[in-house]
């Protein structure tokens, strides 16, 4: 594999997954990253070889102008829907570990902090990987696991403190977050934890938990939360391992999708309203299931298979 950029001009119903090839040997979760473009029809059509980062590229996400937002270490990435060419980097964002964004209807943009510790912790799990967390410069931290929130022109507006769980590696904030229709407050998840939280980002205050998954904190028993994503209905998507299920407003389950195999960690809802894509990133996978019939429609598979698991991403751009 080469690394040229063939991404083309974006088209409506393209489905973008962030990829890294992890061809570092001293460090387990970095190496080359890229987006990868498929067409509506799920064939390949090209790549973009990202800068900005040495870990995974993920956290996937188009804004209401048709913008690809993606995250790599400290950086925040933007990707041009007419050239398929990455922007340059910014520096109007403060430099975190940011994993998921949200956009209000005024062009306001909510930024997930994935990282929350202030070293790499020294545990059975963390110490599986030799990955070299980005430390925050002059702070000398790895992240605070808060949500930022930027405007349209990307200043900062307000920097929210949100509480996060105990999840088993031990240094995960916000993994990911999704903004309510509502625009009242974002629900987002530790990745792994018991704990489906939502904050109030119009009062600046945490709210109760939607849900509360039973077990100890931070145990490994799969009784947790991964990926989130609210439909235009308020109805929530969360994946849960090796299924996904479909909350109401209140949290109960309306329904059930079994997926199989384990490590879905990324959600994106169709343009037409009536599929959605799910990324899995120790099998490099993701499908297209029907939301209502939970039918899977369509699959992708990238190739990139643990261990060489770093499908961090899916979006679809709605033209």
């Amino acid at each position: 594999m080469t690394n040229k950029n063939t991404m083309q001009p974006f088209e409506k119903g393209d489905i973008f997954l962030g990829l890294t090839l992890l061809n570092d040997p001293d460090d387990d979760h970095a190496g080359d990253a890229f987006i990868a473009q498929y067409g509506k029809d799920l064939q390949k059509k090209g790549e973009l070889w990202t800068k900005g980062g040495e870990h995974y590229v993920g956290g996937l996400e188009f804004d209401g102008d048709g913008l690809l937002w993606a995250f790599n270490d400290l950086s925040v990435l933007h990707v041009d829907p007419k050239t398929g060419r990455q922007l340059p980097l910014s520096d109007k964002f403060l430099p975190r570990g940011y994993r998921s964004a949200s956009f209000d209807a005024e062009g306001n943009i909510y930024l997930g902090e994935h990282m929350k510790a202030e070293k790499k912790p020294d545990n059975p799990i963390a110490n599986r990987t030799t990955i070299k967390f980005a430390v925050i410069p002059g702070e000398d931290v790895l992240g605070y696991g808060y949500v930022y929130k930027y405007d349209p022109d990307w200043n900062l507006l307000n920097i929210f403190k949100t509480e996060t769980s105990l999840e088993m590696t031990g240094f995960k904030g916000v993994t990911h977050s999704s903004l309510h229709p509502s625009e009242q407050f974002i629900t987002y998840a530790t990745e792994t934890s018991k704990r489906l939280m939502r904050y109030d980002v119009v009062n600046d205050k945490q709210l109760p938990d939607l849900v509360t998954y039973p077990g100890e904190p931070g145990a490994m028993d799969k009784v947790w939360v991964i990926a989130v994503k609210y439909l235009p209905d308020g109805r929530l998507l969360v994946t849960r391992g090796d299924y996904m299920e479909l909350l109401d407003e209140q949290g109960e389950v309306l329904r059930t999708y079994p997926l199989e195999t384990y490590g879905w960690s990324d959600i994106e809802i169709c343009g037409d309203g009536e599929h959605c894509l799910v990324s899995c990133i120790w099998e490099g996978t993701m499908v297209k299931v029907n939301i209502e019939s939970g039918e899977i429609v369509g699959e992708i598979d990238t190739g990139m298979k643990a261990p060489n698991r770093s499908l961090a991403g899916v979006a679809e751009y709605k033209g």
